[in-house]
């Protein structure tokens, strides 16, 4: 590869601190040459070199006139931007991230920008699928960049400088990205189609020639469709830039064969258009429905709460129509001309949501998650930064450049999927969202049904305020929920499948009214285990220390950590036995049996296999909703926030299995999954039945959830952590190293564990091997630093981690152990 090197750096006084995308531990200082001085200032990106000869797109965050002590400054070589991409606010934010959660400034950068905001040298570029090869409105070295691009299908930016004959390309590269006329490769991999329309335009001589018109009318003067046609576009023409056929057909209540016999006559012709990616809210919005008592009530309490309170925790049960009132929050912020930013643990809640907010807003809303391609998290940054005003979206959301943000909705608070775990930053969303609420002086709503216990802890300690709805909306009563003994069930009637008789009995019932059935089963898959009945061996994982899971629709067994593969063997591969057997059961075990029982009834599953596809979430909802499945089986994203009017049965297959885990938050989480799935029963017409399969049926979380007793496991969960000095009493840092070797990983930890020890002494527990040992060909090893709420105490203990760190890899050796620390495991 040919070596670029910059030109000394010219007599200057004028410095930048610049964020690379990558993980330094601090920002980097450059000289700004004199003819750039002027175009410089906080949030715009530049052109830099970083290392030998590889080349970033940095970020400014400081003009400044301190040189470096310690090294010689390089250049900026160019200037991408004319106006800043992030404003001072969103920096303060990002710091916070990067203090907090024990990751670099860069981390954070990385996650925060679209991936089109971040180019490198080794970024590949390609045509836009859409571009016509008109290349009369590019200059020169666009030109040049689109004639190449032509010949070869991609080019990377390193390539694209030796074209040009210069360094600083980046410029060029953004302004072919504006004009559409490139993507960056990576946007191809989610197979983007540009949105694309079917709009009309008047043939010549109409077009340039108005004043002709009438005598279009006389051509068509035989169809009084095809006048009224004519009539709808010129009306539609004067109210937008483009006609939509659509638009034309509706308005005059028309079919295309009437656009189409104009076209045959010259007066019109069809053209396609792209329009953003984004799209557009077509109907007419509605009111919201009128605010029940309960509603008044719980916002009258919020108003009184923000007061005193930045944060209020709304604890509605499910159905008793919390959206309502965030509805009346968003209005309000709106009608001050302010932003709301909403949201959500998943993707697969959005589809619901976002259609029933959109009928009351419009195209106010957007919606940002990361389904989005990168051009269209783009065009959403844009429209953000100039003011978009209510956003909807999973954690994600966060970073984007909120210019008024005033109010910030945290829906399904509780909910893990909050959680970032891999890469860096390993922030929370619920907390993050809180931070950011603080620094824009915004409120902020975090609703559910299910609290965690950190926060009703918070709101029962009055650091946040509480607002309780007790009531389903319309005075539809709770569900009836059934506890059905599988030991007891199995033992009179013997195992037949995984249904008790009380569910099967209960949703032959359910089918007979014509009502609808969801069944839930935290495990997909169709069976979690392959083993040997002769020997014991079982099918793992080459990879990773975990059983494959059987998936009968790939006929394979498969990896759920890694991915890997694997054919299933006919014998056993240690004994050459033929008595291989399944063991246990995942979704498509359970849409199986279900199809043998009740042969007749539509069977759908919604788990991670059946919604890979972008839209894949949102058409097995509408077919539910719209009465196209009978039964949904479903993993955990059955739970959440989703409402069908015509559920009358929820069964949970396995109760044991959700509360059987290794985890001290195994009580709290199997009660907030239960509590949710079956808050999906009966929530419009009737009261609805949820029946709840277990072998250990006098757990106590199950007894909490029949009897929809939260406070009980509050109390409970509050007294043992207290007793074990966990969260909320204690916070947790949990710190992971990971090494393909053994005898390396258990050295660092010798290393690392005794340097930690030394410093923070008795709040270090550890090493221990974690319950899965081995993922993705990395053995693990654990820390877990456990201290009290001390914030002096938790800063120490956050900078000696990271001393560790620096100290483990600069012994010899040990450079190539990963370190990840998890602040606040969730």
């Amino acid at each position: 590869m040919e070596q670029y090197q910059l030109h000394p750096v010219e007599a200057t006084q004028t410095y930048v601190t610049v964020i690379l995308p990558i993980a330094v531990p601090k920002p980097y200082t450059y000289a700004v040459p004199e003819k750039l001085i002027s175009q410089v200032k906080m949030g715009i990106r530049v052109e830099v070199q970083f290392g030998k000869n590889k080349l970033y797109t940095g970020l400014i965050i400081e003009v400044h006139q301190n040189a470096p002590e310690s090294y010689r400054p390089k250049s900026i070589i160019s200037i991408i931007d004319e106006e800043p991409i992030i404003q001072d606010i969103q920096l303060k934010f990002w710091k916070w991230i990067s203090s907090y959660y024990c990751c670099t400034l860069g981390e954070v950068m990385n996650a925060a920008l679209p991936a089109n905001l971040k180019l490198t040298s080794e970024t590949l570029i390609t045509l836009a699928p859409l571009f016509n090869y008109d290349f009369t409105d590019l200059n020169d070295k666009e030109y040049l960049i689109a004639e190449a691009l032509s010949i070869q299908n991609e080019l990377p930016i390193e390539e694209v400088r030796k074209i040009l004959d210069q360094k600083t390309v980046y410029p060029v590269i953004k302004s072919l990205l504006d004009k559409k006329i490139i993507y960056i490769k990576e946007d191809l991999k989610e197979k983007f189609k540009a949105k694309k329309v079917h709009c009309l335009r008047l043939q010549e001589p109409y077009l340039s020639s108005p004043d002709l018109l009438e005598e279009a009318f006389e051509k068509l003067n035989r169809s009084n469709r095809q006048v009224e046609a004519l009539m709808a576009f010129l009306q539609l023409e004067k109210q937008s830039d483009y006609v939509r056929r659509q638009d034309v057909c509706k308005k005059a209540n028309v079919d295309t064969s009437v656009i189409k016999a104009m076209v045959k006559k010259g007066i019109v012709e069809v053209y396609e258009r792209e329009v953003s990616r984004l799209g557009q809210y077509e109907e007419e919005t509605i009111d919201a429905h009128d605010l029940a008592n309960q509603q008044k009530t719980a916002i009258h309490e919020i108003d009184q709460a923000f007061k005193t309170k930045e944060v209020v925790l709304l604890h509605g049960v499910t159905g008793s129509g919390k959206t309502r009132v965030y509805m009346e929050y968003i209005r309000q912020a709106l009608k001050r001309g302010e932003q709301v930013l909403y949201l959500l643990p998943e993707i697969a809640l959005t589809t619901q949501l976002i259609n029933r907010l959109q009928k009351i807003f419009g195209n106010e809303i957007a919606v940002y998650h990361s389904r989005l391609n990168n051009n269209e998290r783009v065009e959403l940054w844009n429209e953000v930064l100039e003011g978009k005003p209510l956003i909807m979206g999973a954690r994600s959301a966060l970073f984007l450049p909120f210019q008024k943000l005033n109010l910030v909705i945290i829906d399904e608070e509780h909910d893990p999927s909050y959680k970032q775990r891999d890469p860096n930053p390993r922030y929370n969303g619920r907390d993050t969202a809180i931070f950011l609420a603080r620094l824009h002086g915004a409120k902020t709503i975090i609703g559910t049904a299910t609290p965690s216990i950190e926060s009703y802890f918070n709101a029962k300690k009055g650091k946040y305020g509480l607002v309780e709805m007790k009531d389903r909306f319309g005075g539809i009563q709770m569900p009836e929920i059934i506890i059905a003994d599988l030991k007891a069930d199995f033992k009179e009637r013997g195992k037949q499948g995984q249904f008790s008789s009380t569910l099967i009995d209960s949703m032959a019932e359910v089918l007979q009214n014509q009502e609808q059935i969801i069944l839930f089963q935290n495990r997909r898959g169709y069976a979690p285990v392959y083993r040997c009945s002769t020997c014991g061996w079982h099918g793992e994982c080459r990879h990773c220390d975990v059983s494959l899971t059987y998936h009968k629709g790939f006929q394979a067994l498969k990896c759920h950590y890694c991915g890997y593969q694997a054919k299933l063997p006919e014998e056993c591969p240690a004994c050459g036995s033929r008595e291989l057997k399944l063991q246990g059961m995942g979704t498509e075990k359970i849409e199986d049996e279900v199809k043998i029982y009740f042969p007749d009834a539509k069977v759908g599953r919604m788990d991670f296999d059946t919604v890979k596809s972008k839209n894949a979430h949102a058409k097995i909802i509408h077919d539910f909703e719209e009465g196209r499945i009978d039964i949904l089986v479903g993993t955990q994203m059955v739970t959440k926030g989703l409402d069908f009017e015509n559920v009358a049965l929820v069964g949970v297959i396995s109760a044991d299995q959700i509360l059987q885990f290794p985890d001290f938050r195994a009580a709290e989480r199997g009660f907030q999954l239960m509590t949710q799935v079956s808050g999906r029963s009966g929530r419009k017409k009737r009261r609805g039945k949820v029946i709840i399969q277990a072998i250990k049926n006098d757990d106590p979380t199950i007894r909490e959830v029949r009897d929809h007793d939260y406070f009980s496991l509050f109390q409970r969960e509050i007294n043992e952590r207290q007793t074990f000095q966990y969260p909320p009493f204690y916070r947790l840092i949990r710190i992971t190293l990971k090494h393909k070797k053994t005898d390396i990983l258990n050295q660092a930890g010798y290393i690392y564990g005794k340097y930690l020890q030394q410093h923070l002494g008795n709040w270090v527990k550890g090493p221990a091997v974690p319950y899965i040992s081995r993922i993705r060909s990395y053995y693990l090893l654990d820390f877990l630093v456990k201290l009290e709420r001390n914030p002096k105490k938790i800063d120490f203990a956050k900078k000696t981690i990271m001393d560790a760190q620096f100290h483990l890899h600069k012994t010899e050796g040990y450079s190539g152990v990963r370190v990840s620390v998890d602040v606040d495991p969730y």
